[in-house]
């Protein structure tokens, strides 16, 4: 149930977020191949709207040491929010059956940094709570990049980048 909802919530994420680039050939095979029924795109979306909300409340948590809603926030982002109320079991099969492997594999480590987060925030630690947050905002747009360009463009890129490291 739990891995469940993990790659339930990620693939939320992919839905609303921002950058990141991984060009794994088997992300690229892999990103055109999913499809899901309209009811559960829904639920995705929805699952999506409140992750966005989420990301902008923990910033400020940070920033100002509320580090219970730090915690708070991102043990609901780990535990998803609307997804694990409301998906059906026949949802559940269907989205585990058509997730790529690449994708699930992603969603398990959004879902790790949002547990770090948690637990840097109820130890009141203001630099790893920092760090986990970047991770996690890293790991949205990494998933954006390949799995939702069609929603965020400015993902995509004709093989050249603007700048590099």
């Amino acid at each position: 149930m739990v891995k469940m909802s993990r790659i339930i919530f990620f693939f939320l994420t992919v839905l609303t977020f921002a950058v990141g680039a991984d060009t794994s050939k088997e992300a690229s095979a892999e990103k055109d191949n999913i499809q899901l029924s309209p009811e559960l795109m829904e639920l995705l979306r929805a699952e999506m709207r409140a992750l966005l909300g989420a990301v902008q409340i923990i910033p400020v948590g940070i920033a100002t040491a509320d580090w219970e809603t730090v915690a708070d926030t991102s043990a609901q982002i780990r535990g998803s929010y609307i997804l694990n109320q409301k998906i059906t079991p026949d949802q559940k099969k269907e989205l585990a059956s058509s997730l790529p492997e690449h994708f699930k594999r992603m969603d398990s480590y959004f879902h790790l940094q949002a547990m770090k987060l948690e637990d840097a925030a109820m130890n009141h630690d203001a630099d790893l709570s920092t760090f986990y947050y970047y991770r996690l905002i890293e790991t949205c747009t990494a998933c954006h990049s390949i799995y939702a360009t069609s929603k965020f463009p400015n993902f995509s890129f004709d093989g050249k980048r603007a700048h590099e490291h």
